[in-house]
């Protein structure tokens, strides 16, 4: 009959303990989360809930439905903030302008009459304006711009190539944009050029 063998193993607490302080044999530190600062665990909270909110299980998720409804209501708010808005082009920059001021139709208006009243008043920007507003008229029932109310004048300029009407167009927006104070001489110049634009071009 055999001896039941007896158990040889023993456990050498010194050594176990200096495994357990070392870190190359911490293999629980595998397992566990890594600490995050608020900023990190505030980015995987965002992560996680764009990841919900944005994925789409199957073709009857009925989410695309309203991310595509909400695209069509940003868009038309966006649509009615720019109308509504809409950029003012002969508007005086940086002041309260006037009713008449801001009149930038250039339709129905007696340019002539608006010209010569300017003038008399010595309201020289009104009559660089004015001048302006007339040259565009002119170009438009030419056929050679297509106004709008809401282009710039740079857009004009890329419409009819002229090197006339380029300089009128920086004269105004310099007196338009960068508040340059508009004179008599400058008027002069804005005739001169309307003249030659209407003649086709530098004699």
């Amino acid at each position: 009959m055999l001896q039941p063998l007896s158990d040889t193993l023993s456990c050498d607490s010194v050594l176990l303990r200096q495994y357990r302080a070392d870190e190359a044999y911490n293999y629980a530190r595998e397992l566990q989360a890594p600490e995050l600062g608020w900023w990190d665990w505030l980015k995987l909270k965002i992560d996680e809930f764009l990841s919900e909110v944005f994925s789409i299980s199957d073709k009857g998720d009925f989410r695309i439905v309203i991310y595509i409804i909400l695209a069509l209501a940003i868009v038309a708010l966006i649509a009615f903030i720019l109308y509504r808005y809409q950029f003012k082009l002969f508007g005086r920059a940086g002041q309260i302008a006037n009713k008449e001021d801001e009149e930038d139709n250039i339709y129905g208006v007696d340019f002539d009459t608006v010209y010569a009243k300017a003038m008399a008043q010595k309201d020289f920007y009104k009559a660089v304006r004015i001048v302006y507003l007339r040259t565009l008229r002119w170009l438009s029932d030419g056929n050679k711009i297509r106004w709008q109310l809401y282009k710039t004048p740079t857009q004009y300029t890329r419409e009819y190539l002229s090197v006339e009407f380029e300089r009128m167009t920086t004269a105004f927006m310099r007196v338009r944009y960068g508040n340059y104070q508009a004179t008599e001489e400058l008027v002069k110049l804005m005739i001169d050029l309307e003249s030659k634009i209407k003649k086709g071009g530098e004699e």
